[in-house]
């Protein structure tokens, strides 16, 4: 098989791996409601990816709002300065004056990125007796190693998020996940999304109120 057709099948199979999957789940034993009031999502991102962040918060906003609750973006709440969530008496402050009842988290908690060369096949050196001598037999070998291969980048994203309930602070529910090789940043707010609030749904945290 050619160098690029591996490139291609490989690359089909990365997409097909790219997935994200819950780690752990918390959720508070005291009766709770969310059906009265906004519920802020606050994200916040490695570095300056303002996109990212934008992303993750929407595609959960629009995922709560799908389901009958009032979810609303802070960027669109409050802005997209960074400084304005920096503080945390201050984006409390804010929030309340925006008769925000409870905040969901988006928190990237680390990002690892790998590198490696993935070699070709190496069946194709059918007679292993052929090189009687080491100059030749190691050209070969090296050629299929590191040149004949391909590089292949991991992408591994640690999120957490949680929920508080605005009035006293309280954690009602807490989720870590990883996701990893997302196809792209639209991608991996919307499997975020998706698996968040189906966790949120069996745990009873949300219900459907449409």
């Amino acid at each position: 098989m050619k160098k690029s057709a591996y490139i291609v099948l490989f690359s089909i199979l990365i997409a097909q791996c790219s997935s994200t999957k819950i780690i752990s789940t918390y959720k508070s034993e005291e009766p709770f409601s969310l059906e009265n009031g906004k519920i802020a999502i606050l994200a916040l991102t490695e570095g300056p990816d303002e996109e990212l962040r934008k992303k993750m918060e929407n595609h959960m906003a629009d995922d709560l709002c799908n389901l009958g609750y009032e979810a609303l973006s802070t960027i669109d709440l409050l802005g997209s300065d960074k400084s304005k969530v920096q503080d945390e008496k201050e984006i409390l402050k804010n929030l309340q004056k925006e008769n925000v009842v409870s905040v969901l988290t988006i928190v990237l908690l680390r990002l690892d990125k790998e590198k490696y060369h993935a070699p070709a096949g190496m069946y194709d050196l059918v007679n292993q007796y052929r090189y009687s001598d080491f100059y030749p037999y190691y050209a070969a070998i090296y050629g299929k190693i590191y040149q004949d291969g391909y590089y292949i980048n991991n992408t591994t994203y640690f999120w957490e998020s949680n929920l508080y309930r605005i009035s006293d602070q309280k954690l009602l529910y807490s989720v870590r996940t990883e996701s990893f090789n997302p196809s792209g940043i639209s991608n991996l707010a919307h499997q975020y999304g998706k698996i968040i609030i189906q966790n949120m749904l069996q745990e009873n945290v949300i219900k459907e109120l449409n």
